[in-house]
C-alpha cells in the first residue's frame, strides 16, 4: 500500500511511535545490564534484578523484606540514606561439568539494586537486619518527626 507522507496517516503515525517506544525500552534495558553478551563455549548472564519488596509498619516500626535467592549473607549491603534505605547484593555462580569428551563450564553473575525511599523517619542507631532462607530483613525503630509548625503569613 501507498503512503502519502504529507498526509495524515494514523496507521503511519502508530507505526513510527511504535519503533520509537521499541528503541527507548531496548536502550533502558541496555543501561541496566539486562541485555546479555555472548560468548562461544558458555553462557555469559549479567543481570541487574531488582527485588521484590514489603515495606510494612509493626509495633512502631518500619519492617522492610526484600527477596534475594541464591545470595550470601556476606555479599548483602544495606545503607541507610538521608530518608531512603538502599539495599545492593551480587551472586557469582560457577559451573563445571566434566564428561568423557568434553568439559562445560558456565558462569553467571546477578546484581541485586534497589533503592526505597522511607515513609517516616528513623532511628538509625537501632536498625536491624537479618537475612534468612533468601529473604533479607530490616527492621527500623520510628522516630517522631518534628512537628510542623504553622506559620501565618502576613
Amino acid at each position: 500500500m501507498w503512503r502519502r507522507p504529507y498526509l495524515f496517516d494514523p496507521l503511519y503515525e502508530l507505526e513510527k511511535m511504535e519503533r520509537w517506544m521499541s528503541d527507548i525500552i531496548d536502550e533502558i534495558q541496555s543501561m541496566q545490564g539486562r541485555i546479555l553478551p555472548e560468548r562461544a563455549g558458555g553462557e555469559v548472564t549479567t543481570v541487574t534484578k531488582t527485588p521484590s519488596i514489603d515495606l510494612l509498619e509493626e509495633d512502631g516500626k518500619l519492617v522492610l523484606k526484600a527477596d534475594m535467592p541464591g545470595v550470601n549473607k556476606e555479599d548483602i549491603n544495606v545503607n541507610l540514606k538521608e530518608d531512603s534505605i538502599e539495599i545492593s547484593a551480587e551472586r557469582k555462580e560457577e559451573k563445571e561439568e566434566e564428561k568423557e569428551g568434553y568439559i562445560r563450564r558456565e558462569r553467571s553473575y546477578a546484581k541485586y539494586y534497589r533503592l526505597i525511599p522511607l515513609p517516616a523517619a528513623v532511628d538509625r542507631d537501632a536498625i536491624e537486619a537479618k537475612f534468612e532462607n533468601g529473604v533479607l530483613e530490616v527492621r527500623m525503630p520510628k522516630i517522631e518527626a518534628e512537628e510542623v509548625k504553622k506559620i501565618e503569613v502576613k
